[in-house]
């Protein structure tokens, strides 16, 4: 099942039905004629049910979601439709709706990374809470070309160890590990929002959320969508 997005069914009808006559030779219509029509017409009705598949529909449109954790399933999904719509169209841009807690740091980076690697442009647009991982794959999205909705909420913090279920050898590589992933997201923060290393790396201490308001100003997004949409 494709990411995020339910399926619904579509009901398909003859445009003119035929109806045969269940009326008997005397004009009368019989109880045992009757009942069988009746059976007939809606095992027929129940086998003409069609799906229509609307994440396909989407992606056709050039429409994706991120919309559960972030992993990667998700990422290698994702990746995967971004390749092939741009092999099937470089210059028509994207847009990537994000509502999401966020998720494992490589599998966002991934995501983000691509992003920035095809051709065509990736508009993004938050809603609901855009967190962790998923407010940089927000802030990834082309510059102009980022929109959050008005009750958006969106947060960015440090990313996170289980130091707990490590032994004590592996504690120190592990320290090394996410200070190098705080760096780099750091960068990818300053780069794309336009505040300083420190500013980001400072914020980043605890978790920082921001409204939609809020997080245009910190320039994670551009605009708010009840602006885009209203023109």
């Amino acid at each position: 099942m494709p990411v995020g997005v339910p399926k619904i069914p579509e009901y398909e009808f003859e445009e003119e039905a035929e109806f045969e006559d269940s009326e008997s030779e005397d004009g009368y219509q019989t109880e045992d004629e009757s009942e069988d029509e009746y059976e007939y017409t809606d095992t027929e009705e129940e086998e003409k049910v069609t799906w229509v598949d609307l994440p396909n529909l989407l992606y056709e449109e050039r429409i994706l979601f991120l919309t559960r954790k972030i992993n990667n399933e998700v990422t290698n999904q994702l990746m995967g439709l971004m390749t092939y719509l741009s092999i099937e169209d470089e210059t028509t841009d994207l847009t990537f709706f994000i509502n999401s807690l966020g998720g494992w740091v490589k599998s966002g980076l991934a995501i983000y990374d691509m992003m920035q690697a095809v051709p065509p442009d990736v508009n993004t647009i938050g809603g609901g809470i855009v967190a962790s991982m998923a407010s940089l794959i927000l802030a990834g999205g082309e510059n102009s070309k980022r929109i959050a909705f008005p009750h958006a909420r969106i947060m960015i913090h440090q990313p996170a160890a289980l130091f707990s279920e490590l032994e004590t050898g592996d504690l120190s590589m592990e320290i090394n590990r996410v200070t190098k992933m705080r760096k780099t997201i750091t960068k990818e923060y300053a780069k794309k929002t336009g505040q300083s290393v420190s500013v980001i790396y400072t914020d980043m201490e605890r978790d920082f959320f921001m409204s939609a308001q809020e997080a245009q100003i910190y320039g994670i997004v551009d605009s708010i969508a009840d602006e885009v949409f209203a023109k």
